[in-house]
């Protein structure tokens, strides 16, 4: 069912994200000496940080349809009002995030806000991307105008052309899902469309920097290779990496997780991916038990699966 999926996906973030954030900034040292079977790695917690926050955020506002300013409305009211939080205030912001947001609060339209340097490549558009993958899968036709929505939506923070391919992708994987794919299918056949999508300026020139990803090996890669940072590349490739060698959500959120680093975000990517994949039933139910202000987020996902599916036939 679709709305297995819907489910899946976006409670994945939170679930991959409060599972990640106990280990955030471990080292995958650390986390091999006191776990050295992934499969060993609890769920501690069910606090969940700015990638669920923003990603809610980003849900809320498409409820109501796309609107680059309503999204980038809720982002205000997540770092200054604690909004879409689970405890009432806004924590873990990151620094790309932060300066773009208090640029849009100065009065920057949001698609200037983003950062467009080579170094403001981090993860933070990539973990908040399923929502408006979502949206524009259900809401628009064409490839183009769907890849216009993804990267408009990461530009608010994220406006570096490697950013945006990274979003893509991963946008791409989950449309193929949508569509039925088994996992291999969706992801061999989103580098297929990258290619052609990012084959011009001011895209080509970034493939190279996702050559792993896009050689349809990633998942072969050894485990040594794959980094568990917060650049944007290192999170999409540890992302499809676990979710790709793994046969089901808790193995994949336990694999990605200890690489440690930046473990809410690489949990939130993954559990994002497997959620929509797998559906909502196979996301284990102590899990999702455990998360804060349950009730609250939702209702925010409820709202926003409704507004996607409407009457159409939920099995479809």
């Amino acid at each position: 069912m679709v709305r297995s999926k819907l489910e899946g996906g976006l409670w994945g973030v939170l679930v991959g994200d409060a599972f990640g954030l106990t280990f955030q900034f471990t080292s995958r040292l650390a986390m091999e000496l006191n776990y050295p079977k992934p499969k060993e790695i609890p769920m501690l917690d069910g606090l969940w940080s700015d990638d669920s926050s923003l990603t809610l955020a980003t849900a809320h506002a498409l409820t109501k349809g796309y609107n680059i300013e309503r999204i980038a409305e809720n982002f205000l009211r997540w770092y200054y009002d604690g909004e879409f939080t689970p405890r009432g205030y806004a924590f873990d912001r990151g620094k790309t995030t932060s300066k773009a947001i208090e640029r849009i609060a100065s009065g920057v339209p949001p698609l200037k806000a983003g950062g467009r340097g080579e170094r403001d490549n981090g993860n933070g558009s990539l973990m908040r991307i399923l929502p408006a993958a979502y949206y524009a899968y259900f809401k628009l036709d064409s490839l183009e105008e769907r890849l216009k929505i993804i990267h408009e939506v990461s530009m608010i923070t994220h406006a570096h052309p490697r950013s945006l391919i990274g979003c893509g992708i991963y946008s791409l994987i989950v449309w193929n899902i949508l569509g039925g794919m088994d996992k291999f299918k969706a992801y061999y056949g989103a580098i297929a469309t990258a290619k052609k999508a990012y084959s011009a300026d001011p895209f080509a020139k970034e493939l190279v920097h996702y050559e792993r990803v896009l050689n349809g090996n990633i998942h072969r890669e050894n485990r040594e290779n794959i980094k568990g940072s917060g650049y944007v590349v290192h999170t999409l490739e540890a992302s499809l990496w676990a979710f790709l060698r793994n046969e089901n959500f808790e193995d994949a959120i336990k694999e990605v997780v200890s690489l440690g680093e930046d473990a809410d975000t690489t949990g939130a990517v993954t559990g994002g991916l497997a959620g929509t994949y797998y559906g909502i039933e196979f996301i284990p139910r102590e899990w999702l038990e455990k998360i804060e202000a349950r009730g609250y987020a939702g209702e925010i996902i409820d709202e926003f699966i409704e507004s996607l599916l409407g009457d159409q036939n939920e099995g479809s």
